[in-house]
């Protein structure tokens, strides 16, 4: 009998062991895809090959764990966290609730680049949804963190490997149909043989049509989702957001407050222009007058309801009437005055960081207020350096770029603003962010944003190109790593997303071939995501505000920088999302289709039929796996009790 109890309760122990391990492999689920590569020959010819990917997503923490073989570049691991980033914020899904696995298999000695991206983010959503990818269907591209796809290289060969690896539809970023190929040339010389090498255009679409191949480009993940798993992915509504009424009424004390302050300044400089020379005096004239005309633009934007936009020239007519006053002091009183004037605005910018660190946020909306209060107070704390040290230079006065009076009086009027912001306190709802959250959310990103920045400036630099917003998305990374090492998490995720947005921006500058369609894009995601946050009760004041300020430039017909605004708003909104977990599909920028309780599949019209993918075990669904590790566990405690009751007995 002791024996048998025994037996009893080892097994009751064995079946509660396994059925924990059983829940959590019924809950992972997989998907796989093909991707192509490039390798170099010994003798330098570039070559293409087809490797394997697979994908498994399951419940947890956050983590992104990749796997390669052979060998891989960084920027293909970075791939792999921005596809389940995006993967994730497409179809409304939180990625700090999930743990993604990839593994890549190549026959190319190494994998390079991130090309490989865009088939991850695909494959991503693949598995989050329990559905397969169509395995004739071979895509390449990067995937950026705005959903959109961007520009790869060695495109010729890589189709060439797809093709013979039995491809029908090849997919490449848009703008890409025509590429360059580089092809050795030899050339004998006397008795010397020389390889060299010439460039030639390659149309994939001509050559498709050789080998039986379907070339279509794509530009966002929404359209690969289309081709690659035979379904459309339906947009969240993405009309004109509205301001609420309670940050409406925030803006405009905004406004009246730097209208104010900027007038009280001004009649100042004005009273003491008698004392000053004749050459001073005009000068100081010609500051007031652009102080004045950008009052005069706040409160005509206010009147065609651009809020935002016209709090942004109080702002700058603030800081000009305080440049006319550095420039009146500067002028009667010399370089002396300048040791004054810094010390001002040193105190000012200590005075607003230690309001700031001293602030807790209570909601998501007042998280994000904070946020944007300390990056202005990084700006004010970086103005603040640039003016000392060109006044260590002696340069204080403006020749081709700001002198030292004019980034001081910056620097003092910025700090104004991170403290203004924190008037935002107190509106919208949601739950105040936990900290390891919070902590999770700013390494994710800052990650994020150091992939994305690097992989930028590679490009570039590839091409011989520059890029002023490319220079800031460097400078916000770095203070957003100074930030997050301080313990500044706020501030580093504010610098952060600043970063992520402009680096992503500065790749559509260089390598878009279709701007409009992706301002297009970039608008309906900016305004998606901020309706799921309204409707949540969140109010984005960030990513609305960057919104408006797109329109503007759309309306003065600055195409890129309406790009850049956008990007910005979109990053912002994400962030915020990612920081309140995206259950629910709220402030994302798409879901599936049908999603509740299943997605619905089509297939698009000029598609090839879809090929039998490599067989992968279907996970069984939730509510048939969970009766049955239900009767498991009742089985296993059942028997432990009655094992526990004959070893009592005995």
């Amino acid at each position: 009998m002791l024996r048998s109890a025994r037996a009893l309760a080892v097994l009751a122990m064995v079946l509660l062991l396994i059925v924990p391990a059983t829940a959590r492999a019924s809950e992972r689920r997989r998907a796989f895809t093909r991707v192509p590569a490039v390798y170099q020959t010994p003798d330098g010819v570039s070559m293409g090959a087809l490797g394997n990917l697979t994908v498994e997503v399951e419940p947890g923490q956050g983590y992104v764990y990749f796997s390669a073989d052979p060998l891989t570049q960084i920027d293909t691991q970075g791939a792999a966290r921005t596809a389940a980033l995006v993967a994730s914020y497409t179809l409304g899904k939180d990625p700090l609730s999930y743990n993604f696995y990839y593994r890549l298999e190549s026959d190319s000695m190494i994998i390079g680049g991130p090309s490989a991206g865009a088939a991850m983010t695909v494959a991503t959503i693949a598995a989050l949804l329990g559905k397969e990818v169509r395995q004739d269907v071979v895509m390449t591209g990067m995937v950026n963190p705005d959903g959109t796809i961007g520009p790869v290289g060695g495109i010729p060969e890589k189709f060439e490997a797809a093709a013979k690896g039995g491809a029908k539809i090849f997919l490449v970023p848009a703008g890409q149909r025509v590429v360059e190929r580089t092809v050795p040339k030899q050339v004998r010389i006397g008795p010397l043989v020389m390889t060299t090498v010439k460039k030639e255009k390659v149309d994939l679409v001509e050559l498709g049509r050789k080998l039986g191949v379907e070339v279509r480009e794509v530009s966002t993940i929404a359209d690969a989702v289309r081709y690659m798993l035979g379904m459309e992915l339906k947009q969240p509504a993405a009309n004109r957001p509205s301001l609420p009424g309670e940050l409406k009424s925030v803006i405009v004390r905004w406004i009246d407050h730097y209208l104010g302050e900027s007038e009280s300044i001004r009649s100042w400089v004005r009273a003491n222009l008698s004392r000053l020379t004749y050459l001073a005096r005009e000068a100081v004239k010609k500051v007031l007058k652009e102080s004045e005309d950008l009052a005069d633009r706040a409160r005509s934007e206010m009147k065609r309801g651009l809020y935002y936009t016209a709090s942004s020239s109080a702002f700058q007519s603030t800081f000009e009437a305080e440049y006319a006053r550095s420039l009146e002091y500067f002028a009667l009183m010399g370089p002396k005055s300048v040791d004054s004037i810094e010390r001002r605005v040193s105190d000012r910018i200590n005075s607003v960081g230690k309001k700031l660190n001293s602030t807790k946020p209570e909601s998501l909306s007042s998280l994000e207020a904070l946020i944007a209060a300390k990056t202005r107070y990084y700006l004010a704390r970086d103005a603040l350096t640039k003016g000392v040290k060109l006044a260590s230079k002696n340069v204080y006065l403006d020749s081709t770029d700001w002198g030292a009076l004019h980034w001081l009086s910056y620097a003092y009027w910025r700090a104004d603003t991170a403290e203004t912001w924190t008037w935002l306190f107190g509106i919208g709802k949601g739950a105040a962010v936990p900290e390891a959250r919070l902590r999770k959310v700013a390494s994710v990103m800052l990650y994020e944003a150091e992939s994305v920045v690097s992989y930028a400036v590679s490009l570039l630099q590839d091409i011989g190109a520059t890029s002023d917003l490319l220079d800031e998305a460097s400078s916000d990374l770095n203070g957003a790593g100074a930030a997050y090492s301080s313990g500044d998490l706020y501030g580093s995720l504010g610098l952060t997303t600043s970063a992520l947005a402009k680096a992503t921006a500065s790749i559509h500058q260089w390598f878009t071939s279709d701007p409009r369609a992706v301002r297009e894009a970039l608008r309906r995601i900016s305004y998606a995501s901020i309706n799921g946050l309204l409707k949540k009760g969140v109010v984005p004041v960030l990513a609305l505000s960057y919104a408006e300020t797109a329109e503007v430039s759309e309306e003065s017909g600055d195409l890129f920088q309406a790009i850049v605004y956008y990007e910005l708003s979109s990053a912002h909104a994400h962030m915020l999302s990612l920081l309140g977990s995206m259950r629910g599909g709220g402030g994302v920028s798409g879901t599936a289709q049908g999603e509740s309780p299943h997605p619905v599949t089509t297939t698009p019209p000029g598609t090839t039929t879809q090929i039998p993918s490599t067989p992968i075990p279907a996970p069984l669904t939730g509510s048939v796996m969970g009766r049955y590790q239900l009767v498991l566990l009742l089985g296993a405690l059942l028997i432990g009790l009655f094992a526990g009751y004959l070893l009592g007995r005995r």
